[in-house]
């Protein structure tokens, strides 16, 4: 079991991000206690709706990749899996990828700037012990086997057949931690960072097959917190604005700042007074 701790003042943060430098971060805004992408979720493999549309992975991708060219001309290469998993989730389509962050600041704004009546959560990972398990160490290239089998599998009917094709002796089962081409200006902004995940099995999440510490753990962050940590995380520049750089971003920035109204000036912090050596 993960183990979790509690996140009690704002700057536990601050402590968390400088001590695991290099460590990703993802924030929930509510206590969800498992680390599973959009398109494995109930709602997409609940028995009913998956009687009613089977296959939903591939169908939502194929759907996209046939689409999109009706409404943008500059779109990937058709082969090019993995950049067309990076369209998708960009643009919210149900997709194996998890988002998570090099910042904990961001992965905090993620964790507080909605559902305010209830309680947060953020991950933290060092995502080379995951890849570990892949007999990896540290992260791999775009063009790593592994990484491509689990891009490819998605438009492909036959799982051991594209396994053999990529020269991999087993279909992998554990999610792969890899850094993205900086190719969109919200990865860039936002430090963004994915874990790509075959299809789920009993004992090969996450979770699952990372119990120590030091390699993952949980943080819960209170409600009574998250206004609090909000504001301190506007004035660190951590906002809307900021992590979605278009007009969308600006206005909702713009909106955030007017619900902390009003300003005074503190009094000075008293720090060692500075002398000269």
């Amino acid at each position: 079991m993960t183990v979790t701790r509690e996140i009690e003042k704002f700057e536990d943060l601050i402590e968390i991000g400088t001590t695991f430098g290099q460590n990703w971060f993802r924030g929930h805004s509510k206590v969800i206690g498992e680390l599973t992408p959009l398109i494995f979720r109930s709602e997409y493999t609940d028995s009913v709706y998956i009687n009613l549309n089977p296959n939903p992975e591939f169908r939502i991708a194929i759907n996209f990749k046939r689409e999109a060219p009706s409404i943008i001309k500059e779109l990937p290469e058709y082969s090019d899996h993995l950049e067309w998993l990076f369209l998708m989730q960009h643009h919210g389509t149900p997709t194996r990828l998890l988002d998570w962050s090099e910042n904990i600041l961001i992965a905090a704004f993620f964790a507080i700037n909605s559902d305010y009546n209830e309680d947060a959560e953020i991950w933290s990972i060092f995502p080379w012990h995951l890849n570990n398990l892949h007999g990896w160490y540290g992260l791999p290239l775009m063009e790593d086997k592994t990484l491509s089998f689990l891009a490819h599998e998605i438009f492909h009917n036959n799982a051991k057949e594209l396994a053999e094709e990529y020269g991999l002796k087993d279909i992998p089962r554990i999610p792969m931690a890899f850094s993205p081409p900086l190719s969109h200006p919200r990865i860039t902004a936002q430090q963004s960072c994915f874990t790509i995940h075959p299809e789920p099995q009993v004992g090969f999440s996450i979770p699952e097959v990372i119990k120590e510490e030091k390699y993952l753990v949980r943080y819960i962050i209170r409600k009574r917190l998250k206004k609090e940590i909000e504001k301190k995380l506007m004035y660190l520049g951590i906002t809307y604005r900021t992590i979605y750089p278009d007009l969308d971003g600006l206005a909702k920035s713009i909106k955030q700042s007017e619900t902390f109204p009003g300003w005074s000036q503190p009094e000075p912090l008293k720090f060692k007074e500075y002398k000269k050596e």
